[in-house]
């Protein structure tokens, strides 16, 4: 395993850096360390030929102007928070709403997805390892306590690219971090983009969570009967034919939603098996492990980025996410439908582990 850094253009007059993180069979990840973003992944199909399964930009410039999110770090809190205030350990705390007016989306304009991170880089015959760095005053975020935060990126020769994350603050306060990274495993290399409708789901949730018209938690509900039963495998075109008649696929624009994982942990891992994503025709295969209890599956409904390097938009349901998190909004649910805060205090950092395995057959 090695890694290979190469410049990656400049943000406010600062260097930013691209990291290729390369295992013995040729498969590769390459992250950039503004806004920690997963830039490429390239892993084998069926037939062993390799091809970037991850929508991303050659330059940083694309980063910067990046309302996707597309790949970035997200924290200190992923997803939605209603009317983009909270109250935390009696103080309220009020942003700017940078969604519908109302909502706090992906931690605003301050979150980890806005500056770049130091970087550090290790790597021995198994895997390869890029450790990142940055500090979050209060000031800036507006989140309580002033944050310190690591994300270790590590890519393996099993095809493994896991994450792990850990959050330290000064004062009493709570994180849900995630990724942003959009995977499509039909194979980006084609001039064009294949949608991911074609390819087949699985989430081993017996409960979602339930959205208003803004895409607030409104309560976890249970699967059965309703096309977020992802238990078995649904091809994704499938599970949208219901976009016109189920309330909440209306509400999403299709999948855009809060799954609730069902499975036990792994005693040696601590982790659960909790998606697993397939495309037939290359056949590539996702697997998510996760210690997070949620995961969000967003269908890619309103992506349009326009991709300058390669000349070509991204287009709705031309990528997927898979967002390991709490439940969103959960702050200002303390108690109801088993959402769930986990609280940082100085004494008690917020530590968690994603990991996608790449397989193919």
């Amino acid at each position: 395993m090695y890694i290979s850094i190469e410049p990656f253009g400049q943000v406010g007059g600062k260097k930013a850096s691209l990291y290729t993180l390369k295992n013995a069979s040729g498969a590769f990840a390459q992250i950039t360390d503004y806004s920690g973003a997963i830039v490429r992944v390239e892993v084998p199909d069926k037939k062993g030929n390799l091809d970037n399964v991850v929508l991303g930009f050659k330059d940083v410039k694309n980063y910067v102007k990046n309302d996707g999110y597309l790949g970035a770090l997200i924290g200190p809190v992923g997803n939605r928070i209603s009317n983009a205030k909270f109250t935390f350990n009696g103080k309220e705390y009020a942003f700017n709403a940078n969604e519908n007016g109302t909502t706090l989306l992906h931690s605003g304009s301050f979150g980890f997805h806005t500056k770049i991170w130091d970087a550090v880089c290790e790597a021995d015959e198994n895997s390869a390892r890029l450790i990142l760095k940055a500090e979050f005053p209060n000031e800036d975020t507006a989140f309580p306590g002033n944050l310190k935060a690591e994300v270790v990126y590590t890519f393996d020769n099993e095809n493994a690219l896991t994450i792990n994350y850990k959050i330290e603050s000064d004062a009493p306060s709570f994180a849900s971090p995630t990724n942003h990274a959009y995977f499509n495993l039909g194979g980006l290399s084609g001039k064009k983009v294949p949608s991911i409708e074609r390819q087949t789901m699985e989430i081993f949730a017996d409960y979602y969570t339930r959205v208003d018209a803004n895409c607030i938690p409104v309560e976890n509900a249970k699967v059965d009967g309703t096309p977020f039963d992802l238990r078995n495998p649904v091809k994704i075109k499938d599970g949208h034919a219901n976009e016109e008649t189920n309330e909440q696929m209306k509400f999403g624009a299709g999948y855009d939603h809060n799954f609730i994982l069902s499975g036990e942990k792994c005693e040696k891992t601590g982790l659960r098996f909790a998606a697993r994503v397939t495309d037939k025709k290359t056949g590539r295969i996702m697997k998510v492990y996760t210690d997070m209890p949620s995961v969000q599956f967003y269908a890619g409904n309103h992506l349009n980025r326009y991709n300058a390097a390669e000349k070509r938009y991204y287009k709705a349901r031309q990528g997927l996410c898979l967002e390991t998190q709490f439940t969103p909004d959960s702050i200002n649910n303390v108690g109801a439908f088993g959402f769930d805060v986990v609280e940082i205090t100085p004494e008690k950092p917020f530590v968690s582990t994603t990991k996608y395995v790449f397989e193919a057959k």
